[in-house]
């Protein structure tokens, strides 16, 4: 029998108590285990799509108290939101106070993480000090939120978009497919643009996307996607974005197709064997109906 792994006891990225550590999902669970339900196969990292992936990103970040008062947030997007949107295309949501916590606390995970990579990797990725004063300075203002310090986050905005079906698009990069990349696909990241000093987290959930703006730079602008810390209702319609983040949506798009172009001989030969052995349980799956929107723009 395999030995438990022990979990490490060191401080709770949160509460800042000593306490034994549990491996906290950056992306809330609920997205790659709903991904997983209606995936066609494996499914597979884009940095190394040659290995099958069991579970999105973890991390030994929070207490078990922490993890604990994170959960009934999530649960509550995913009941409200989430799965509607995914399961009976739902477009319009009403939203509370709790949303706006469940939003906030994703994109603080990823904060707390990327900073800390930037602070260790800061001569490479050539970050200014200012700017990573700004992201530690958010950080801070979302830790004592979430803990409930505080009734307000300072110095944020929370933004969802969701990527709905493209007629259109112009200049389209050769190769992209942005419904399959989105809607089939999951990540989260922090990212900063010095020209314009636009500073977010983007979250992607499977066509919700989350952009949570640190700093944002002159005009931008932003339409029917920001949520307040409070009621109101969110519609998936007549969203507009003017924005450097829009570039960070090509991006991944882009990081999708170098992951194909990087998938060995080997892999695509098993993947199209079970495309041939059952073609009809894939013409009837989420990823051929992603493929066929691709197709048609």
């Amino acid at each position: 029998m395999a030995k438990k792994q022990e979990r490490p006891v060191r401080r709770c990225a949160l509460c800042h108590e000593i306490r034994e550590l549990e491996e906290s999902h950056i992306i809330p669970k609920f997205v790659f285990r709903h991904l997983r339900k209606t995936s066609q196969g494996a499914l597979r990292s884009l940095d190394n799509p040659n290995k099958v992936i069991q579970d999105s990103e973890k991390h030994y970040l929070l207490c078990g108290e922490c993890e604990d008062l994170f959960s009934t947030y999530e649960t509550k997007f995913a009941n409200k939101i989430f799965y509607p949107y995914q399961k009976n295309a739902v477009k319009e949501f009403n939203y509370d106070s709790d949303i706006y916590y469940f939003l906030t606390s994703v994109s603080w995970r990823s904060l707390y993480l990327d900073i800390l990579d930037f602070v260790e990797h800061s001569s490479d990725i050539g970050i200014d000090v200012d700017i990573l004063n700004c992201l530690i300075e958010r950080e801070k203002n979302m830790r004592e939120y979430l803990l409930k310090k505080k009734s307000t986050v300072e110095g944020i905005e929370n933004h969802i978009f969701f990527f709905e079906d493209i007629k259109e698009f112009f200049n389209k990069p050769k190769g992209i497919k942005p419904h399959f990349t989105f809607h089939r696909g999951e990540t989260s990241y922090t990212f900063f643009n010095k020209s314009t000093h636009t500073y977010a987290t983007i979250t992607n959930m499977m066509g919700i996307i989350l952009f949570t703006l640190y700093n944002k730079g002159e005009g931008e602008y932003w339409e029917n996607t920001e949520l307040i810390n409070g009621n109101g209702r969110l519609i998936a319609e007549n969203q507009k974005i003017q924005s450097v983040c829009g570039n960070e949506l090509i991006d991944i798009m882009k990081r999708s197709k170098e992951g194909v172009v990087k998938t060995s001989e080997i892999q695509k030969e098993k993947i199209y064997k079970k495309i041939k052995d059952n073609p009809e349980y894939f013409t009837k799956s989420k990823a051929f109906e992603a493929l066929k929107k691709d197709f048609n723009i």
